[in-house]
């Protein structure tokens, strides 16, 4: 009997004062880390439906005003949102600006596009480099023939009123993609031409030839890795040929080997046969 109540007296000894600090202690640091936790879920709730708010109400685009255009490619702000395929109300976050510089450059005669998102206010501000035509050009489309502008590069260009008139006065007929490369050394060599050269001819085969003031008809042929060596024969032919053989009408020259250049010259006309007595 006095074993068992020794036990009893000993479990009901009460817990020293250090101990009960350190519940305590323990106690408050879990009251502390969910109040914490309790603080970061309703911030994390709060930012969260706050920037749901923004994002629909505040950075959208409401109306075609909210785009703005810089640049001066001559364009109205419809046909731009148009080619944009811009709806209003739109998210201002939803528009990719690499995505639409792309397609503006794709459906607009730009030469280059930059977009810019603005947030406060929300705005669209897209600037649009025109493109410079160096000459006028004809195709054959699927309606038949199709007129155009080619810029500095060979590349095509819609005719349209944004359009700047070309630079030069040449005419490029039967443009086609493949014999872009060609176009576009011929265009930025035009300087050196001095102004004789009036016209490129692309056929389908591949051959180019050039109709000039100076040497009539130029025909170059097939061979695109021969077409430096050919305009620098064109220019010294030019300075050293007597002036006699320059500028005859109907005549042409062979460069499809520009090392052994031929110059055909019309055929004099035949004399007047004198008329008899009967």
């Amino acid at each position: 009997m006095s074993r068992v109540s020794t036990n009893n007296k000993s479990s009901q000894r009460p817990v020293s004062a250090q101990v009960a600090r350190r519940r305590d202690l323990r106690r408050q640091r879990r009251q502390t880390l969910l109040l914490q936790l309790w603080r970061f879920v309703a911030l994390l709730l709060l930012s969260g439906g706050f920037s749901w708010i923004l994002l629909r109400h505040g950075w959208t685009l409401r109306s075609p005003e909210a785009v703005i255009l810089t640049g001066g490619a001559g364009l109205e702000s419809n046909q731009v949102i148009e080619a944009a395929k811009l709806r209003f109300p739109s998210p201002l976050l939803e528009v990719s600006p690499r995505e639409l510089e792309q397609q503006l450059i794709g459906v607009l005669p730009v030469h280059s596009a930059h977009v810019q998102r603005r947030m406060f206010p929300a705005r669209l501000v897209i600037s649009l480099k025109p493109e410079i035509p160096i000459a006028r050009a004809e195709r054959r489309g699927p309606a038949g023939r199709e007129r155009g502008l080619l810029n500095a590069a060979g590349e095509w260009i819609p005719l349209s009123d944004a359009v700047a008139d070309p630079l030069t006065e040449i005419m490029v007929r039967g443009w086609n993609s493949p014999q872009r490369g060609q176009v576009a050394a011929l265009l930025q060599q035009r300087n050196r031409f001095a102004g004789m050269l009036k016209a490129i001819e692309l056929d389908p085969d591949g051959n180019i030839s050039l109709i000039t003031t100076e040497l009539g008809r130029i025909d170059l042929g097939g061979e695109p890795a021969l077409l430096n060596t050919q305009i620098e024969t064109i220019l010294h032919l030019n300075r050293t040929l007597p002036k006699h053989l320059r500028g005859a009408h109907h005549s042409s020259l062979d460069l499809s080997n520009p090392d052994r250049p031929e110059l055909q010259l019309p055929a004099p006309p035949a004399p007047k046969q004198p008329k008899t007595e009967p």
